[in-house]
């Protein structure tokens, strides 16, 4: 891939992924249930990274070619700017990408070695009978083994997370909680796995590793952040009559963290974020108030879910022709190198590769512009 290809395609990537992110957002507003919206985004994750790979190895039409009339002279001064440009414009990127992967992994790490030194709990000491068995049903365990409760004193909000194993973290002051309150907390921290919230954090963290620059990716994350709270708050609260004690026990929970130094980079956790904790409260208030509007039009999740993704086929076609070399007579972008050495050697002709050749069109735009003095072709390979 050249460096006027990388332009082309970062350039394209991201207004395709402002749209999918849009679309995703407006289709969860359609949906009546805070868990399917939760789901809907974690597809809208999982799409967002098939739709990297569909730029890049899959064919697109090209609808426009606007460079066709532009003279050789003009091109050669554009394709030099974009050579630099897309060269720039790679390292920024590379360097952004490994330093968001290096926190990643830093925190993983933080958060693995943290809960080397939490304690196993016996649940059934605090739960009562009733929560536990509602636990078994809605997780379908076979085994209470199969979730494990850990307790530390060194945390200030109960979390959970799921790597080979669902885990619940719970801070050891909350352990001398009363039941009912001990078991609004378990019920949060089982939704978030119910729902698959582990996974959805998971594939959320790599997009914005991927696209660390992109504005419009740092919000989905906010908002799904948020969803995935009132999801999990909606679920902890049985009838409306139970609201004002789940605040109270938030609120505790609040106070706590504030007293105590907490630094643990602490997934899905109960209480943290201050906008968010406050957003909760007042939707919770709404719902005690009985004011939750209902949607004019109302779709289901799996509407939802295959309207997205046949949106996202559509959106896929969008591509900004940014590349000046890209060739003009060509119906489709130019497909990666290997893949069309692969078709040829099979005896497949690949047209739209034939056509293109990104170098060959730079060196005769050099030579009808003798009096300028353009490098070789870099490549980012």
């Amino acid at each position: 891939m050249s460096s006027t290809q990388f332009l082309e395609l970062v350039v394209s990537l991201t207004v395709q992924v402002a749209i999918v992110i849009i679309v995703s957002h407006w289709l969860g507003r359609l949906v009546d249930s805070e868990r399917v919206q939760s789901r809907l985004w974690t597809v809208c994750y999982g799409i967002l990274l098939m739709l990297i790979l569909v730029s890049v190895l899959l064919p697109h039409p090209r609808f426009f070619s606007p460079w066709q009339q532009m003279s050789s002279d003009h091109a050669s001064t554009l394709v030099s700017f974009e050579m630099q440009l897309g060269n720039v414009l790679f390292w920024i990127w590379l360097g952004g990408t490994i330093l968001s992967l290096a926190v990643f992994l830093l925190r993983a790490f933080q958060v693995n070695r943290f809960l080397k030194s939490c304690q196993p709990v016996e649940i059934t000491d605090y739960v009562s009978q009733e929560t536990l068995e509602e636990l078994f049903r809605r997780l379908n365990l076979t085994g209470k083994q199969q979730v494990r409760f850990l307790t530390t004193d060194r945390l200030s909000t109960p979390f959970c997370s799921q790597l080979h194993y669902p885990y619940i973290v719970i801070p050891e002051f909350l352990l001398s909680f009363e039941t009912q309150k001990f078991n609004f907390v378990i019920r949060h921290e089982l939704e978030h796995l119910q729902t698959g919230h582990p996974l959805q954090l998971f594939l959320q963290r790599l997009v914005e590793v991927i696209f660390w620059f992109h504005p419009m990716v740092w919000w989905a994350s906010q908002q799904s952040a948020l969803c995935r709270e009132f999801a999990c708050d909606e679920a902890a609260i049985q009838t409306p009559q139970e609201i004002a004690q789940y605040l109270r026990t938030l609120l505790t929970i609040i106070e706590y963290g504030a007293t105590q130094a907490d630094e643990t980079p602490t997934p899905l956790a109960f209480g943290r974020g201050q906008s968010i904790i406050a957003s909760r409260a007042r939707r919770l208030t709404q719902i005690a108030r009985n004011h939750s509007a209902r949607k004019k039009i109302s779709i289901s999740g799996g509407t939802a879910a295959f309207s997205l993704a046949l949106a996202t086929l559509l959106i896929a076609l969008i591509w900004l022709p940014v590349d000046v070399l890209a060739s003009p007579r060509a119906s489709w972008s130019p497909w990666p190198t290997w893949s069309a050495d692969a078709l040829h050697d099979f005896g497949v002709s690949v047209h739209d590769f034939e056509a293109y050749n990104g170098r060959m069109e730079l060196h005769e735009l050099l030579k009808q512009n003798s009096t300028r003095q353009i490098a070789s072709p870099d490549s980012l390979r």
